[in-house]
């Protein structure tokens, strides 16, 4: 009862907050340069300082594990929650690759859009192409990106199948990639295996819920491994797929034990 009665008074106080934060960093975006050829470190920073904002104002705890490695260009993962990207964002200044469906939400999409992400379109293969295509223009800039080969939200316990796609845009290329995977463990240090109650409100799309969950706690906990890179010269995109797929599933199994 008491527990709940300090959630319900941290809610009380985080909510107002995070919408002042939501709309303030809207606001800033708005001001952003409309092509990502035109952005500066100075807006990376200002991205990464709002969502280490975020973070913290929803108790998110993240504990790194490896270590990050700035010289990669693209950056890749498992997929457990939209929390994701608020976790990753506050640590590398990535531009994102994301569903097309997501540029269509409100706020969100235009967010997104103004920050950066690329949008793909499932299941078309002249489109994916493009994304490539753009993909490739962004690492001739120096950007760094990250995508979740997995195309949808898993539950961080073992990962989906890989799509090997995207995996096209730096196959037989001197880039280099370093993967690392996400964990919501359960009870952070004590047991480290994954939280069932995140993974079953993320994959049924309850994000209010889960947002809600987590400013409701005075923290939380998310476990981020990072893997040695990988270069991708000589790897066809089929084969450099299936290898960082299987190294995340061994972090991650590690995670279990």
């Amino acid at each position: 009862m008491i527990n709940k009665l300090n959630g319900i008074i941290l809610l009380i106080i985080r909510l107002p907050v995070l919408v002042f934060l939501i709309l303030f960093g809207l606001i800033v975006i708005i001001f952003f340069p409309k092509r990502i050829s035109s952005f500066k470190s100075i807006h990376f920073r200002i991205m990464m300082v709002w969502m280490d904002l975020l973070a913290r104002l929803l108790g998110i705890k993240t504990i790194i594990q490896g270590e990050i490695d700035n010289s990669a260009h693209l950056y890749v993962s498992n997929h457990v929650t939209y929390l994701d990207i608020i976790v990753i964002n506050r640590l590398i200044p990535v531009n994102f690759i994301a569903k097309d469906e997501i540029s269509n939400w409100p706020i969100i999409g235009s967010l997104a859009s103004k920050t950066g992400t690329l949008f793909i379109k499932r299941g078309n293969n002249i489109e994916s192409d493009k994304t490539i295509d753009e993909m490739q223009v962004r690492f001739s800039l120096n950007n760094k990106i990250i995508f979740f080969p997995e195309g949808k939200i898993g539950n961080g316990k073992v990962i989906k199948k890989f799509h090997s796609k995207l995996f096209k845009s730096i196959e037989n290329k001197n880039i280099s990639i370093q993967p690392f995977a996400i964990r919501y463990p359960k009870d952070f240090p004590v047991d480290t295996n994954y939280s069932e109650k995140i993974s079953t409100m993320s994959e049924k799309g309850m994000m209010l819920s889960l947002y809600f969950d987590f400013m409701m706690k005075s923290k939380s906990y998310v476990i981020l491994d990072f893997i040695d890179k990988v270069d991708a010269q000589d790897i066809d995109s089929e084969s450099l797929s299936n290898l960082v797929a299987d190294r995340i599933n061994k972090k991650l199994s590690e995670l279990d034990s």
